[in-house]
């Protein structure tokens, strides 16, 4: 058998590997992105002898409580939760981009809304003793401990916007993701459960991902390597083929 099938059949068995690793790796699609911040405060995200005292609702279901925000993107999620203790009634709406342009856009559109309704004002959340109640090891050492955010206090709603852009997914991703409680609120007494919510879903979703907090410019992220891999693979045996029909002449 010559050096040139021997070639030809490593490079094919590389290209079959890595198209074989991306159809496994392939991700959601992004209408189910959104899900992925709304918050869980349940088994199995935690052990089972924790208890964050919340009922949570259905992600398909809002049980009669409307959104007191714009449609701001077809790739939308929306859950609610009753914390028992209280009564309370809390809720998380998320809205997933995988395009500048429109985040952009519509993330102005959001904050000239806000600002008609309400008061707003950056603040940093520091979600490590939320993050220790889990007394689980894995959990409280997540690393993204400090949120930057965005303090809402409206008469309909208080609470925190997060805004973000991240590489989890191929391409462009950007997240506006609301955590606050129904009706207003100074938030005093609401943040520690507000920060649980968050605490559910943001840091593990972030762990070892590159992600900025509020972008002002587009995210670009490199292709995955397997990706690299397949492009070399072809270009290697398309050079091998020229190669052999040309010894061949």
């Amino acid at each position: 058998m010559n050096k040139f099938h021997w070639s030809t059949i490593f490079y094919a068995v590389l290209l079959f590997s890595c198209c074989v690793q991306i159809a496994q790796a392939t991700p959601p699609p992004p209408e189910g992105r959104s899900f992925y911040l709304l918050p869980n405060p349940s088994e199995p995200y935690y052990n089972q002898s924790i208890d964050l005292g919340f009922n949570v609702g259905s992600t398909y279901n809002d049980d009669g409580i409307s959104s007191p925000f714009p449609s701001l993107s077809e790739y939308h999620g929306f859950r609610s939760f009753s914390f028992i203790k209280t009564g309370r009634t809390y809720f998380s709406e998320v809205w997933y981009f995988n395009d500048w342009t429109a985040f952009k856009t519509n993330n102005d559109d959001l904050f000239h809304f806000l600002k008609k309704h309400g008061t707003l004002s950056p603040i940093t959340l520091n979600i490590s003793e939320e993050l220790a109640l889990t007394n689980d090891p894995w959990i409280t050492a997540l690393h993204a401990k400090d949120i930057n955010a965005t303090q809402y206090i409206a008469n309909d709603t208080s609470g925190y916007f997060i805004i973000f852009s991240t590489d989890f997914f191929p391409g462009e991703n950007y997240y506006i993701a609301y955590y606050g409680v129904v009706e207003q609120s100074d938030l005093a007494d609401d943040t520690p459960q507000i920060k649980t919510l968050i605490m559910s879903c943001f840091p593990g979703f972030v762990e070892k991902q590159k992600y900025a907090f509020d972008p002002t410019t587009p995210a670009t992220h490199p292709a995955p390597v397997p990706a690299v891999f397949t492009i070399i693979a072809v270009g290697c045996i398309g050079i091998l083929a020229v190669g052999r029909r040309r010894r061949g002449r």
